[in-house]
Formats: C-alpha cells, sequence, structure tokens
C-alpha cells in the first residue's frame, strides 16, 4: 500500500468515528444529521486533495481534529441547567450520628406523563437504627434484557420506603437516547423519592414492566449501603458528572455503590445487559432463597398487579409487598 493510500485511509478512519462521535452527542437534538455529514464531508475532501497537496491537507485535517478533541475536552458536568421539573433538584444529606436529613427527597403526585404535582420534601429524617431492609426494583419496557434499576430503603419505624434512583439528568429541551448517552450528551442525577412517585410512575403511569427483589443484606451492609448513597449524593452535588450509557449508568452504578460495602461482585456481562441483573444476584446469593429456582423468584417479583391494584397511594408500598 502506497503512503498516499496509507494516509486516505487514516483520514477515512478518523472522519467516520468523528462522524459518529458528532452524530450520538448532537443526538439529542436535530443537528445530528447536519454534524455528522459535516464530517463526511470534511474526510471526503481531505481524502481527494491529499493526493496533491499531502502537508497542506494533513495540516488542515489534523487541526480540525485537534480543535474537535479540544473543544470535546473542555465540556464539563454542570449543577446548574433549565432541567425538566423532575430532575430540578440534587437531594443531599446530613449526618448526625444515627439521623440522617435528607433535602430535596422527591414526592411527586403524577396523573399522566406531563401532568402532575411536584413536591419536594425539605428535610426527610431519617434513623438509621429503623433501617430493616434493602429492596432492589427493576422496570422493563419493551426490551426485558434492558431494565433501570431502583434500589429502595425499607424502615420499621414506620417511615416510608427511600428509593433511589440513579437516572440521567435532562435539560427541557433535550430528548433522551442511547447514542447521546455515551458521549457527555447528559449529566448524572442520584433521585431521592417516595416509591408512591418514583416506583408508582412506572406502574401507572408508564406501564412498565416492575419487579421487587428482596437483597439479602446485614444490618451492617445496609447501614453502610445508606451512607455510601448519601455520600454520593453529596458529591454529585458539588462536583456534577455526566452519565454514560455503559459505564455510569444505574446499573454500574448500583454496583459500584454496592461494592463500597464489601459486598463482592465480580465484573459480568449482566452489568451490561442490565435485565439480567436480578439472575445474577441470584447467582451470587444476593437476591432470594439459593436453594429456589430464579424463576420462581422472578414470578414473586412482578408488582404489577399489586400495584394497580384499587386503594390509597399512601397503602401503596404496603400493597406491592405484600
Amino acid at each position: 500500500m502506497t503512503t498516499t493510500l496509507w494516509a486516505q485511509s487514516a483520514i477515512v478512519i478518523l472522519g467516520a468515528l468523528h462522524a459518529l462521535a458528532a452524530y450520538a452527542y448532537f443526538s439529542r437534538s436535530r443537528g445530528a444529521p447536519v454534524w455528522a455529514l459535516a464530517w463526511v464531508a470534511v474526510a471526503a475532501l481531505a481524502a481527494w486533495s491529499v493526493r496533491i497537496a499531502p502537508a497542506v491537507t494533513a495540516a488542515t485535517f489534523g487541526a480540525a481534529v485537534v480543535l474537535w478533541t479540544l473543544w470535546w475536552a473542555s465540556i464539563r458536568a454542570l449543577p446548574h441547567r433549565k432541567w425538566i421539573a423532575e430532575n430540578e433538584r440534587q437531594a443531599t444529606g446530613v449526618v448526625a450520628g444515627n439521623v440522617v436529613t435528607l433535602h430535596d427527597v422527591r414526592s411527586f403526585d403524577w396523573r399522566t406523563k406531563e401532568d402532575f404535582s411536584a413536591h419536594w420534601e425539605a428535610a426527610a429524617r431519617i434513623d438509621l437504627e429503623a433501617l430493616e431492609a434493602v429492596d432492589l426494583f427493576t422496570s422493563t419496557w419493551g426490551e426485558p434484557r434492558i431494565a433501570h434499576l431502583i434500589v429502595s430503603f425499607v424502615f420499621r419505624d414506620g417511615t416510608a420506603p427511600l428509593a433511589v434512583s440513579i437516572e440521567t439528568r435532562r435539560e427541557a429541551d433535550e430528548a433522551w437516547t442511547a447514542f447521546a448517552g455515551f458521549m457527555k450528551a447528559f449529566e448524572l442525577i442520584i433521585v431521592a423519592a417516595r416509591e408512591t412517585d418514583v416506583i408508582r410512575l412506572r406502574t401507572h403511569i408508564r406501564g412498565e414492566t416492575v419487579r421487587r427483589f428482596r437483597l439479602r443484606t446485614t444490618p451492617s451492609m445496609r447501614r453502610k449501603l445508606f451512607l455510601q448513597y448519601v455520600r454520593e449524593m453529596n458529591a454529585l452535588a458539588v462536583r456534577p458528572r455526566f452519565y454514560n450509557t455503559l459505564f455510569a449508568n444505574c446499573t454500574t452504578e448500583v454496583a459500584r455503590i454496592l461494592r463500597t460495602t464489601g459486598r463482592r461482585l465480580p465484573w459480568s456481562w449482566p452489568l451490561v445487559v442490565s435485565g439480567h441483573v436480578p439472575r445474577y444476584f441470584h447467582g451470587l446469593g444476593l437476591v432470594g432463597p439459593p436453594s429456589e429456582h430464579f424463576e420462581a423468584v422472578e414470578r414473586a417479583a412482578d408488582i404489577g398487579e399489586r400495584a394497580r391494584d384499587d386503594g390509597s397511594p399512601l397503602e401503596f408500598s404496603q400493597r406491592i409487598r405484600a
């Protein structure tokens, strides 16, 4: 292969990669095809002109790549944007001995996806001594191999369960796409919410398939897990991070936080194909009786019918655990 062909191949490959990156980043808006086609056009022009003016072409195309890379490196996650209503506030917590005071706990009343009454609890008091259990909720929609994970803490003193959901923090004019999630398009948020909000939203309003799995935990593990979530919330409020579809999402972040309690969670493919996480946890003895087949555990975990029974929303958490 001649030097010219090597140069043309390198330009085409770099142009294609940058076109894909541009399309992914801008896919949350209508500008994605324009940016992708612009990179295709630049690469095509450079591949053609490198035969005529190799030095000038290499310098020009190289400058375009460097400028794009510098712009990309300059993008920072920000705490203040025009967020959608449900992502408006990042929960934080203050720990004083066995008592944790959580600020900005979400407790929305959802009537439809667009119609809701917004309510934020300014100071929710949590007694760590009353922490009784931890549940893992999974919700799927259409594709059962991909699930959203929510961890919920249950208390014995009558305090309403506290659900924690790690999500993309979207701006008002943004639309979610998995492509954009790879490319610094969305910030990360840890939503602390009541189950009548974040779980009921999925069972009643979005019509998703929701399952509840009781995690096998010790009192020490439950306490460490709750406190680690509080630390993660506080850190995120001070220094925002980007969501990443593959590396920093609702599954990988939950697994990372669980590991801080001392629980061994070796990397495995279900951490990428999140719908298989409950089966993976069952194999590790973290979900359901180890002697029971996972299929039986999974059937019992489906809360759809119980969740949609008529009854007061205030009884929702008791009903889905009946």
